[in-house]
């Protein structure tokens, strides 16, 4: 029977044809087509849709992040402050965040790599991928924190709260005393800056409820502040120049 069968297909190749054109094409069995996906490489010969698909989009900046805040806070980014006690005579705090229990006074690292060791009362902390020792960044921060506070005018009795960030790209493994909000001196993640605010204020709020300052004082301390900042491009140069080597 068999036999017959191919001989059949031998004698009649057109039907053999037929036949193989009408069966359905096997799955291909080669590598499936690459995702498209975002990289930090971009390519100037790509169009801009193109380029869409290789660029991540950034981390948002501190700045940024303090946008988010809602509500009765102020937000104040690179302030240059009088301070007689400095080298250069002034104060370059990064950020100052006005709210309704205290003021956020925030420096920021941004330190990539390694680990971060050290103790608060520590003058000196070690990174570990750096021979060099880094000063301890709570103890200069306090010359900022003392900075604003001499601006406050009727407002100096406000609880100041001392915030030091880092990337996410570090390790902290400092004193555990500075990394929870019962301290008024805090070294957190920069992604942790926010919440850490508000958190800090609920338990200002929760430990002392008298201690409320409304909006218009809020507006009014960010007045002084503001007013208090030197934004002559000169000044502000000569306290970079005099400042190198500080941080």
């Amino acid at each position: 029977m068999f036999k017959k069968i191919l001989s059949l297909f031998k004698t009649q190749p057109e039907l053999a044809s037929s036949i193989t054109a009408s069966a359905p094409a096997m799955p291909a069995t080669g590598p499936a087509p690459a995702r498209l996906v975002r990289s930090r490489r971009k390519s100037k010969s790509k169009s801009k849709h193109e380029s869409a698909w290789n660029s991540e989009p950034e981390e948002p900046t501190t700045a940024e992040r303090l946008h988010s805040l809602s509500g009765p806070y102020k937000v104040l980014n690179d302030l240059l402050v009088p301070n007689p006690k400095s080298r250069s005579g002034y104060s370059q705090i990064d950020h100052v965040v006005i709210g309704p229990r205290g003021i956020f006074v925030i420096e920021t690292r941004n330190l990539t790599t390694g680990e971060i060791r050290g103790g608060r009362r520590e003058a000196n902390w070690t990174v570990s991928t750096s021979r060099i020792k880094m000063y301890n960044p709570l103890m200069q921060h306090r010359g900022h924190v003392e900075a604003v506070h001499a601006h406050l005018g009727d407002y100096k009795r406000i609880r100041l709260i001392s915030m030091v960030t880092f990337t996410n790209r570090c390790r902290i493994s400092v004193d555990p005393a500075v990394r929870y909000v019962n301290s008024d001196e805090l070294v957190i993640y920069d992604h942790e800056l926010v919440e850490t605010i508000l958190r800090k204020t609920e338990k200002l709020e929760a430990e002392f409820p008298e201690t409320l300052f409304k909006e218009q004082d809020i507006q009014a301390i960010y007045s002084l502040l503001s007013s208090a900042n030197c934004t002559e491009p000169q000044t502000r140069a000569e306290h970079i120049e005099k400042a190198k080597g500080i941080k």
